[in-house]
């Protein structure tokens, strides 16, 4: 799961919107999804920033055509019926009820994962990927022969154990993830291995931060 920034903003009409309703401590009213008429507007700039992926599981959800920047006139996403996949996610889901489109607590993110795993599970921003300090090379390893991440080894027990539950609540190392995750990077290391591709030329746009670890080890 890499570091994702926020910062930019090409939904500037939702974003105005939120500001105000912070700017003078409002709440936000009761959540009402895509009955938002800023519904759209936040998926697809969280898509556009998350590179069209599940911000924690790095699945692919929706092509990149859909979430260049030519697809916003005047601060909102023009096509208003997107196909994409995943859900929204309120990651500390106790501020849904007030805050309940704080865009510093959304995500984009596999629906599974969203409906199954996550849910309203009590959350610890150690492994929140926007935050300042976030840096999956200093918080986590991977394990290449299982295909799973863990807590960087190299940290204090305390510390991975609050990794590594992380790690289960944000549904990283959920079975049809690793799956999905361990047969697409091994079809990739086949490919440099028969020489079609090499490390620098092949073409990743699923699960990075894992190959990217991998290559590390590999190497």
């Amino acid at each position: 799961m890499k570091k994702i920034d926020k910062t930019k903003i090409l939904s500037t009409a939702y974003k105005n919107w939120e500001a105000n309703l912070e700017d003078t401590n409002q709440n936000h009213g009761k959540y009402d999804s895509s009955a938002n008429e800023h519904y759209i507007d936040v998926v697809m700039n969280l898509l556009h920033i998350q590179n069209g992926l599940c911000a924690y599981t790095e699945m692919r959800l929706c092509n990149e055509d859909l979430i260049t920047e030519g697809k916003w006139t005047e601060g909102k996403y023009a096509n208003r019926t997107p196909q994409f996949k995943g859900q929204l996610d309120h990651f500390n889901p106790t501020l849904k009820e007030n805050k309940a489109w704080l865009w510093s607590n959304f995500f984009l993110i596999d629906s599974d994962i969203n409906t199954k795993v996550k849910g309203k599970k009590e959350v610890d921003n150690i492994l929140k990927p926007d935050t300042d300090d976030y840096n999956d090379e200093t918080l986590l390893e991977y394990i290449c022969d299982k295909n799973i991440f863990i807590a960087n080894t190299e940290l204090p027990i305390e510390l991975q154990k609050r990794i590594n539950d992380m790690i289960i609540k944000l549904g990283i190392n959920f079975d049809p993830v690793v799956d999905n995750r361990r047969r697409y990077i091994a079809d990739k290391i086949k490919q440099i291995e028969y020489e079609i591709e090499d490390w620098n030329s092949i073409e990743i746009d699923e699960f990075p931060t894992a190959f990217r670890m991998c290559r590390i080890q590999n190497q």
